[in-house]
């Protein structure tokens, strides 16, 4: 069999926990002893089943297909066990070994264990052994002997089924995983800072997710530091956003892939609009502007003092680009923002471009990686895909 129950309890619990230690302790063993079992399992398989991300350990694609069938033969366990045995303390679910219910449906089949060894190919102690431990897990008896042999019991016919259903699912996995290993394969896990363009990632993943269907596509919002530490442990593979030219993180590499312009936006009936804007017109609003040691905040701070003028020290801190415009929407507050044209285009109705001439006001907005090295096959498509969606730096 491709996966020992024990593997199966394994892969479950650490798809479920997320990081090795919660699922060592859900399982009653140590966390080195479910790294080593988790080794062997993608060993054997040929495959990688987890790797690290933003929430712990998350299946790969290859992973996502090994995990839903663990959760299918552990459900279905945990069925037969509730429904057709009546346990109270289940037991079988935590314990049994495939040998249990192999030795078990070749008993049911034959009606004896000597009859069940010679079609196994064991010796008949073994199998004897196998329904002795089998039966310290289940509340009910499961054959009633004479002389002939064994006659099985309802809840030794329900175990044979459970079995019948458990060995289908695992003779079936390695022909999954090879189909999941063909096209591209593997992660994209993007950290998105707020910029104008974030629905081309969502094209994107949309277009890959048809190109490649066994690619895994996760989009990871966050401030710029929190990203930066994801990077540098590998939990995410690329950040998205205003480039900071240079890199402020030894390693990082930043790819252009598109322009945006910083822009002055204000709700469409804010008094800006009705008269010519000054800089200490400027100078006497409220603001919304991205925090201190951002690329928006430090040209903001920029423009205000290359005009003689004091940037206003009121200013009122969001991450979220949708937020920032229903905050300027919902209040008296300018905004200092980066759009493509074509979003600034499509602006919406109750937002306005505040008509003020920015200097130097066109941003490169890219992708961060770690190291230098060329991207995984599945980062290329993604890069691939997003940049034919971006305005062209």
């Amino acid at each position: 069999m491709p996966l020992s129950a024990r593997e199966t309890r394994a892969i479950r619990a650490l798809a479920e926990h997320r990081r090795v230690s919660a699922a060592a302790e859900a399982l009653g063993v140590s966390p080195s002893a479910l790294s080593r079992t988790l080794a062997a399992t993608e060993s054997r398989l040929g495959a990688t089943l987890f790797q690290r991300g933003w929430t712990g350990s998350e299946p790969t694609a290859q992973g996502d297909i090994v995990v839903g069938q663990c959760q299918r033969i552990l459900t279905d366990i945990e069925r037969v066990e509730h429904e057709d045995m009546g346990a109270r303390h289940p037991r079988l679910t935590s314990y049994v070994r495939w040998r249990h219910l192999r030795a078990l449906a070749a008993v049911v089949e034959c009606g004896s264990a000597t009859g069940a060894a010679g079609l196994l190919g064991v010796r008949q102690p073994a199998v004897s052994q196998a329904l002795r431990e089998l039966a310290g897990f289940v509340p009910c008896p499961l054959f009633d002997r004479h002389s002939a042999g064994l006659d099985a019991r309802p809840a030794a016919r329900a175990l044979a089924a459970l079995w019948s259903r458990i060995e289908a699912e695992l003779t079936a996995l390695p022909a999954l995983l090879t189909d999941a290993a063909s096209g591209v394969t593997g992660r994209v896990a993007v950290g998105m800072m707020p910029f104008s363009a974030q629905p081309a990632v969502m094209a994107a993943f949309g277009a890959l997710t048809r190109q490649h269907p066994n690619l895994r596509l996760i989009g990871v919002p966050g401030n710029y530091t929190a990203l930066t530490e994801a990077l540098r442990r590998r939990e995410i593979d690329l950040i998205l956003g205003l480039l900071r030219q240079p890199a402020p993180v030894p390693g990082f590499v930043e790819t252009p892939l598109g322009t945006e312009r910083y822009t002055l936006i204000a709700r469409c009936d804010h008094p800006i609009h009705a008269a010519p804007v000054t800089i200490d017109t400027l100078a006497r609003q409220r603001w919304v502007v991205a925090p201190h040691g951002t690329p928006v905040r430090r040209y903001f701070d920029t423009v205000f003092r290359r005009m003689g003028a004091v940037p206003p020290a009121q200013s009122y801190e969001i991450w979220s680009f949708s937020d920032a415009e229903q905050m300027i929407v919902d209040s008296d507050s300018l905004a200092l923002l980066s759009y493509s044209r074509d979003r600034l285009e499509r602006l919406r109705p109750d937002l306005r471009a505040v008509a003020f001439d920015l200097p130097d006001a066109a941003v490169l907005i890219g992708a961060t990686r770690l190291g230098d090295a060329p991207p995984s096959a599945a980062v290329a498509a993604f890069l691939a895909a997003l940049k034919a969606r971006l305005p062209q730096a």
